[in-house]
């Protein structure tokens, strides 16, 4: 198969299995019918989950979300010899089928967990970076902005393989970069619509950016957005 092919083929494919709606699926089977979007933050991924449906869910939930990212790139790498740039847009893809998935009307979850499992797929010492950032914001009672410091670092990071004798190639940082441009696109969903019912302008904003809280979804509780 052509090169070029190739790589559509593993993209695809990464868009699909990054698609896979896992959290939503699991709340509603193990539920009753639970849907996870109309509570807390709306969000599909593991942290509403488990606010909302308990540590066993969570706990299944994260772990087969960092597999999405992570397969594709494996697969690509191994299956199809798909390597420097081909395996960095792998591996995007696989992020954006997460946050705009074909099986919600293109909508879902905030990418964190795929975006992780593509980053250990890419290159490990990225991984511990950003895990390290995890760590941190955790540990301070702060993990959405631990996260959101994580995908800043990264392209740093990225930048510094590249120029090192480790020559990790100058894809890596872009794309890690561009998974930085898919989380702020996923923490600013529907900002606009936001901005028209509550107001409040910037302070919106920010706390979107930063803090990952939209007003009207508490973090426990039934959303009361429109």
């Amino acid at each position: 198969m052509d090169a070029r092919w190739t790589l559509v083929t593993f993209c695809a494919a990464a868009y699909l299995i990054g698609s896979l709606p896992v959290g939503y699926w699991v709340t509603r089977w193990r539920r009753l019918g639970l849907d996870i979007r109309g509570y807390g933050s709306g969000n599909v991924g593991t942290a509403n989950i488990y606010r909302h449906a308990g540590f066993g869910l969570a706990a299944v939930v994260g772990p087969i979300q960092f597999v999405q990212g992570l397969l594709p790139v494996l697969l690509a790498h191994s299956i199809g010899d798909v390597t420097g740039a081909g395996l960095v847009l792998v591996g995007i893809v696989a992020v954006v089928g997460n946050g705009w998935s074909l099986f919600l009307r293109f909508d879902g979850g905030r990418g964190v967990a795929v975006s992780t499992g593509a980053v250990a797929g890419l290159n490990l010492i990225a991984l511990a970076v950003l895990l390290v950032c995890f760590a941190a914001g955790a540990l301070r009672g702060r993990i959405a902005e631990g996260v959101l410091a994580g995908f800043i670092v990264l392209p740093l990071a990225g930048v510094a393989l590249a120029i090192t004798p480790l020559r990790a190639g100058w894809a890596l940082p872009v794309g890690l970069a561009v998974l930085l441009l898919l989380i702020l696109a996923r923490r600013l969903d529907g900002v606009v619509g936001d901005l028209n019912h509550f107001g409040q302008g910037q302070h919106v904003v920010l706390d979107r950016v930063l803090h990952d809280r939209r007003p009207g979804r508490p973090l426990v509780g039934h959303r009361t957005d429109p």
